[in-house]
């Protein structure tokens, strides 16, 4: 092996490496709340931490459920859920659409994926490009059900699909997720 093909190998790896990064603690750009109510329900704050690519922090994640919930029922989307991403940089939609499509690949087949594309693709194109300091905020509540997600508390998208709310969360919470570090960061209050 030369030393040429090494040096290419390592920074390949350093560079997949750096994508899937996610820092926990308290660097957060603007504390959260510790406490929201989705439905009626109040809401506990289960996990924070901050989602990064390459080398620069993307968004601050928090994941909120009620107190007492299980990792299983939070990761299936059976109890209330919200889930706030708070930018710290700018991002298109078109960046979110691809990092969305990219994890859903991953996680689910063409056959599961296809009957949901087309309430994917509606919560998408509700979305805008984002600035630093914007706040997505997904919610969820099992009892109604209903899907919702705002930005910076203006309603963009509304849904009662079981399925999809299951799935889109399930970009940060299922298995493969967005990134791993930042799921047991969300998650590190839970069982």
């Amino acid at each position: 092996m030369t030393i040429r093909a090494a040096l290419t190998g390592f920074a390949r790896g350093l560079s997949l490496a750096l994508i899937t990064t996610c820092s926990v603690g308290t660097a957060l750009a603007e504390p959260f709340s510790q406490q929201s109510v989705v439905g009626g329900d109040a809401l506990v704050l289960q996990g924070t931490g901050t989602a990064s690519y390459l080398l620069w922090d993307v968004y601050d994640a928090a994941l909120y459920a009620p107190a007492g919930a299980s990792r299983a029922a939070i990761v299936n989307a059976e109890v209330p859920l919200s889930l706030v991403l708070e930018y710290q940089r700018d991002v298109s939609r078109e960046d979110i659409r691809k990092a969305t499509w990219s994890v859903l690949r991953k996680q689910h087949a063409t056959t599961m994926r296809e009957p949901l594309r087309a309430g994917i693709e509606a919560l998408q194109d509700a979305m805008v490009d984002v600035t630093e300091g914007d706040r997505y905020r997904l919610e969820w509540d099992p009892q109604t059900p209903r899907l919702s997600l705002d930005l910076n508390g203006n309603i963009r998208f509304v849904s009662d699909d079981i399925r999809l709310a299951r799935t889109y969360l399930g970009i940060w919470l299922a298995e493969p997720p967005l990134s791993t570090s930042l799921r047991e960061a969300l998650l590190s209050r839970t069982d």
